[in-house]
């Protein structure tokens, strides 16, 4: 297996599965990416705090309403440019999306275009590398502040600091 291709990225358990068809929701991605960093925003100083909290939880029973249930958790990598996770029957070429949960705080499966560019067995099973396809700029964007985010809280938690 090679090394990972991405400079920044984080390592997770998310909930994901790959989609053959691509019907991702650009404006969706992106306003999900910058409200899951709001929302995981846990201290606040200001009279709005009580608004705020009143506003996160509708937000969290909306997601839950909307993704009843969610795939099973699998390790991932996550990076700016690729993603490589744990799969089976999924061949180089192919162009779907990855259907992944981004947040435990917001239970919601997105669904983010990517291109699978290798396959590998291992002896844990068929390793997969996929290249995200971003054709919108704001969901990009949105993304990489989320990847960012994830791999200063994962390089934090390693210094042992909190994360």
């Amino acid at each position: 297996m090679q090394a990972f291709p991405d400079g920044v990225f984080f390592e997770a358990e998310l909930p994901l599965a790959w989609q053959r068809q691509r019907c991702w929701q650009p404006l969706e991605v992106a306003r999900y990416f910058d409200v899951l960093a709001d929302f995981e925003v846990v201290d606040r100083a200001d009279a709005a705090d009580v608004h705020q909290a009143k506003l996160d939880l509708q937000l969290v029973w909306l997601a839950r309403l909307m993704t009843p249930s969610l795939p099973a958790k699998v390790a991932v990598t996550v990076g700016l440019e690729s993603v490589r996770w744990l799969a089976a029957d999924l061949e180089p070429g192919e162009r779907g999306c990855l259907a992944i949960a981004p947040g435990a705080a917001l239970p919601h499966l997105l669904a983010l275009p990517a291109e699978i560019f290798d396959v590998d067995a291992s002896p844990q099973g068929t390793v997969v590398t996929a290249r995200w396809c971003f054709d919108h700029a704001g969901a990009k964007d949105a993304f990489e502040r989320y990847v960012f985010r994830r791999h200063r809280e994962q390089i934090r938690h390693g210094r042992g600091g909190e994360a």
